[in-house]
Formats: structure tokens, C-alpha cells, sequence
């Protein structure tokens, strides 16, 4: 009868099954090290048999494959799909729930999982709710935590010299901590309608003493978002109003309020469209003439490859700035792109990169304007690598190396960075 009752979520169920998931196609490590063509006809068997409504026999082959290759996230997904298509509605919640805990932000994972937790509580308990946090702590070493350039800049005008102390990078050693917390409410059992929230922070203090005469030894980022989520099939939007708040030393803040807008569509099983909107208006303690609209329109698309859940992100972003100073707004575009390598069920690889260029309405400061070098023009580089291993359900090694570049006309902000961190993190 339960079947019956819920029949609504059968097609939901078999168009992501047939051959790919979303997030989890792969073969098992120890298929890729040792192929057993007779466990990989097996699951291709179960998905086969998913697509054609076979979901009991599905779910026993699923079962016996995960007893041989234990924790593989493919295969327990297609367990969990299997159970909740023949009324296991418990088994298929907790497999999701640990499923969660390893990838706490796949929109569709979250998706399903709602909507078996709307299936369990039934219309007189109200509403699901899913939550979850992530903590993380580790150390940093920063070669230029300033962002200066290699010797304290002197400009030349005339015979006079001008020298501006404290624009030398400073390296250094540091700690950070970090946390985020998501929300999700939804408002019906089955409505694909949810309140969503979220919240963050993120705090670095560094050793080296010569950054207290900057104000820049900590500093802190804190964020607040609320909004709509809808969620139903192979569509995703959420909007969302965020603040936020950088600070330096609690001395100088920059805070930014406004809209957040995101829409993914899951052309495939094998290709997603993010299509991303944010506006800022923005508060600068220190330097008001910054004051003002500040926002980022992108398009990215997300291709999912090989054997294992391999994915490839490449996007186009639009920039602009709107201040109250002409002189600092400005207009530009950025290009990233992101690789996810999943070698093994523990561990994920993700090199990234990208090229940003901003075109200013008029020059750096002033020193610049009295040289003659004209509006400023900054092209920045930026790559890294960040591996995560997965030491258990919760705790997982975080490691991460960033290089930044900044090639601009103006002299104080041209720059090159190197970032190391090491860290833990651990979440539910």
C-alpha cells in the first residue's frame, strides 16, 4: 500500500538512475584495481532493472555489491533509491543522511533526502527539516599576507621623492577557524518549496608582529543568508538576501547586503547549467568614497566524466562596481574553471584557476594621476589545489595551496602570493 500511496515518486526516481548518477558514477576503487567484470555486470544489471520498475530485485543486488565493496557512494545510493521505491523509507533515510555527511552541498542529494523524510513524517507531523554543520581549524603560511609589493614603494616626481612606508610584503605564519551551518525547512510535505538559511564565519590571526602597524595581524568574516529554495526534478532555483561583514583587528570593516539568485538546471545526467546573480551595497569604515553597488553576474557548466564522479566547472562572470568616487568603479569579467578528481572513496583532488580583468574609471591614487599612468587596469591570476581526505563519516585532512598574481599598472597593487594551510574539519 505504501507503494501505492507514494507511486508519485517513481518516475522522479527512475530518470536518474539509468546508466550515471548525478553526483556518484563511478566504479569501485577496488573494481578500478582490480577489474571483476562480474560485479560490474551485476550493477549495471540493477540499474537496468531500477529503469524498468524492478525495484525489489534491484535493491537485493545493490545489497549483496555493497557487502563486497563496503561505503562506495554509488552503490549506496542506488541502494537508498532502491529502498525508498519499495517502501524502506527508513533504510533509504539513513543511507541519505550519511550520504549528506560526505557531500553536504549536492542540491539533488538534498532534494531526495527531503522528500523521503516528507514520506516518513506523514501531514501531521508538519514539515521536513535538514541541517548541517561543518567546523574546521588548522594553520596557515602566508607569503604575502599584505599583499604588498617586495620593498616599500618610492614614487619619483620631479626631484622629489615620495615614499610610502608599509607597502612591503610581510610573510607570515598563521591559525584560522572556521565554520558553516545550512538550513533547509520544508514547507509541505510535497510542495518542492523550502526556507532555506545559512550561516558562516571564518578567523585568521598571524604571527608575524609587523602586521599590528597595519591593523591586519586577525581578521574576521562573518555571513547571514536567508531565502526560497524550489526544488522539483532537474530544476533548482534559490534566492536568497545575504550580509556579510570583513574585518581587520575589529578596527575596519567592509559589510555588504543584497540579493543572491541561483538557478541549476540538470540538462543531463552528465552536464549541469549554474547560472548565478549577486548585487552588494556595500560599507567601507575607512574609506566611504568606496561606498556603493558592487555586483557579479555568472554563468557556469558543470560536465561530469570517467569512471568515477570526476567533474570539470568552467564559467564566465561579469563584474562592475558602482561607488560613490567615480574614480574607484569599474567594469570587468573573470574566467574560472574548477577540476574534481575522486581518485578513491576517500579522497577528492580539485585544482582550480582563474583570470580576472578590471578596468577602472580613473587612476589608483593620485601619486599615480601625477605620474601620468593613467586609469587603473588590474589582470589577476589565481590557481591552487585543495585535497581533502576523508578520515572517517565526519572527520576529514584538509590540505590547500593557492597562487595569487595581480599584474596592475598601478605599482600598490601589483603583487604575487603564496598560500599553504593544513587543517581538519569535521561536520554532520
Amino acid at each position: 500500500m505504501a507503494w501505492k500511496r507514494h507511486a508519485w515518486i517513481r518516475h522522479m526516481w527512475i530518470r536518474h538512475v539509468l546508466v550515471a548518477i548525478f553526483f556518484f558514477v563511478s566504479v569501485s576503487p577496488a573494481l578500478a584495481a582490480k577489474p571483476d567484470v562480474a560485479s560490474v555486470n551485476q550493477w549495471r544489471e540493477a540499474e537496468i532493472l531500477m529503469a524498468s520498475g524492478q525495484a525489489e530485485k534491484a535493491h537485493g543486488i545493490f545489497v549483496n555489491l555493497l557487502q563486497r565493496f563496503p561505503g562506495h557512494s554509488s552503490l549506496l545510493l542506488g541502494q537508498a533509491r532502491s529502498a525508498a521505491l519499495t517502501g524502506r523509507y527508513d533504510e533509504a533515510d539513513a543511507i541519505y543522511q550519511e550520504l549528506l555527511r560526505r557531500f553536504p552541498s549536492d542540491p539533488i542529494l538534498l532534494n531526495e533526502s527531503q522528500q523521503i523524510v516528507a514520506i516518513k513524517s506523514g501531514s501531521a507531523l508538519g514539515p521536513a527539516t535538514d541541517y548541517h554543520l561543518k567546523l574546521r581549524a588548522g594553520f596557515i603560511y602566508d607569503t604575502n599576507t599584505n599583499q604588498g609589493a617586495p620593498d616599500d614603494l618610492t614614487y619619483s616626481i620631479g626631484p622629489f621623492n615620495w615614499n610610502l612606508p608599509g607597502t612591503e610584503k610581510i610573510e607570515s605564519a598563521g591559525a584560522y577557524f572556521g565554520a558553516n551551518f545550512n538550513l533547509s525547512h520544508r514547507f509541505a510535505d510535497q510542495s518542492p518549496w523550502s526556507l532555506v538559511g545559512d550561516a558562516g564565519l571564518y578567523i585568521r590571526g598571524n604571527e608575524d608582529s609587523k602586521l599590528n602597524d597595519l591593523h591586519s595581524r586577525e581578521w574576521q568574516w562573518f555571513r547571514l543568508g536567508a531565502g526560497l529554495r524550489y526544488a522539483k526534478g532537474r530544476n533548482l532555483f534559490e534566492f536568497k538576501v545575504k550580509g556579510e561583514i570583513f574585518d581587520y583587528d575589529l578596527t575596519n570593516h567592509v559589510s555588504a547586503l543584497g540579493p543572491e539568485l541561483t538557478y541549476l538546471r540538470a540538462v543531463s545526467n552528465k552536464f549541469h547549467l549554474i547560472s548565478q546573480f549577486n548585487l552588494d551595497w556595500r560599507d567601507y569604515q575607512r574609506s566611504p568614497a568606496r561606498n556603493g553597488a558592487y555586483g557579479a553576474l555568472g554563468q557556469h557548466g558543470r560536465f561530469f566524466f570517467g569512471d568515477s564522479p570526476h567533474s570539470l566547472t568552467v564559467g564566465a562572470v561579469f563584474l562592475w562596481g558602482r561607488p560613490h568616487a567615480d574614480n574607484f568603479g569599474y567594469t570587468g569579467w573573470s574566467a574560472p574553471v574548477r577540476l574534481t578528481l575522486r581518485p578513491h572513496e576517500d579522497w577528492e583532488i580539485s585544482p582550480h584557476a582563474s583570470v580576472t580583468v578590471e578596468k577602472y574609471r580613473g587612476p589608483a591614487t593620485i601619486l599615480d594621476d601625477l605620474l601620468g599612468i593613467g586609469d587603473r587596469k588590474d589582470q589577476r591570476f589565481r590557481s591552487g589545489v585543495d585535497v581533502t581526505y576523508q578520515i572517517n563519516e565526519s572527520l576529514s585532512l584538509e590540505l590547500n595551496y593557492a597562487y595569487n598574481r595581480d599584474d596592475s599598472n598601478s605599482p600598490l597593487y601589483d603583487y604575487a602570493q603564496h598560500t599553504f594551510g593544513l587543517g581538519v574539519a569535521w561536520g554532520f
